[in-house]
């Protein structure tokens, strides 16, 4: 089924839907850049005081190292003696008080 458009020739319809469309052209960039090829602006970055003490943090924890060497001797030295004592107590607390602070944290 055709529909019919009166009034309006193809030509003028074809000419209509091209003024329609943006022009799309390019722009030279500023004759600075064009000299140098570098940009003509410099762009700058600032850190907070609250991001460059998150750097510095970073990089103590960084140079520290991942296991407490002395305290691991201690520990064997002390199960090798007999002396290392464990407090079931103890221990049930704080995989009590992980667990709740880790499925808060989930959530």
């Amino acid at each position: 089924m055709a529909i019919e458009i009166s009034g309006h020739s193809p030509a003028q319809l074809s000419n209509a839907k091209a003024e329609e469309k943006g022009q799309v052209g390019r722009t030279d960039p500023p004759l600075p850049k064009q000299q140098t090829g570098q940009p003509s602006t410099t762009d700058t970055v600032t850190l907070t005081d609250t991001a460059t003490q998150l750097h510095k943090l970073e990089a103590t924890i960084a140079s520290l190292p991942i296991v407490d060497i002395t305290r691991v001797e201690d520990v064997k030295s002390a199960i090798r003696n007999g002396q290392f004592h464990i407090d079931p107590q103890r221990v049930a607390d704080k995989l009590v008080s992980f667990e709740s602070t880790r499925s808060r944290g989930l959530s």
